[in-house]
């Protein structure tokens, strides 16, 4: 178990067993890492989880204060259980086209789908916009901040490049 995850375990005993009670403040994350002879971030991260416990809550420019009374504190997960030893071979560009084939039915909204419509785009608003901006930048400034790229990939292109031009002129 972690650092944070035993101080949290910790605040929320204390908080179950009624030694913390609702409406008390915790101490700031500073007092409570001197104390605890912890970093500043493990106060954080145990805070942090006990507010998703919903244990404490955070009021702004006051401190943490405790928000739930006396709860069970939640288990921790079940560990992960091994994999079957049978493995088995999945497509996933058909699963994909499975997931994406209801867009294209016209009459269904596709609430499920992180693909929004072509139709929602305002195309022809960035058009218009693009050519306008087109016609006053400056031509090199598309180019001034381009990497040289890796050399090492650089010359074997450019020498397959000059191969090619020589077999064209020669042909």
């Amino acid at each position: 178990m972690k650092l944070y995850e035993q101080l949290a375990n910790s605040i929320a005993q204390s908080i179950q067993e009624g030694v913390l009670c609702r409406g008390d403040k915790l101490p700031s994350v500073r007092q409570a890492s001197l104390s605890r002879d912890v970093s500043p971030s493990t106060v954080f991260q145990a805070y942090y989880l006990l507010e998703a416990r919903g244990l404490i809550s955070a009021r702004e420019r006051s401190g943490y204060f405790v928000t739930g009374g006396a709860v069970g504190i939640p288990s921790s997960p079940e560990p992960i259980s091994k994999a079957n030893e049978e493995l088995t071979q999945v497509d996933v560009s058909e699963l994909v086209f499975e997931v994406l084939e209801p867009i294209r039915v016209k009459n269904v909204v596709p609430l499920g789908s992180a693909f929004p419509s072509p139709l929602l785009f305002p195309l022809s608003n960035l058009a218009r916009t693009m050519a306008s901006s087109v016609q006053i930048m400056d031509p090199w400034s598309s180019v001034d901040n381009l990497s040289p790229g890796d050399a090492n990939l650089r010359r074997p292109d450019s020498l397959a490049l000059h191969d090619r031009w020589l077999a064209y002129c020669d042909g």
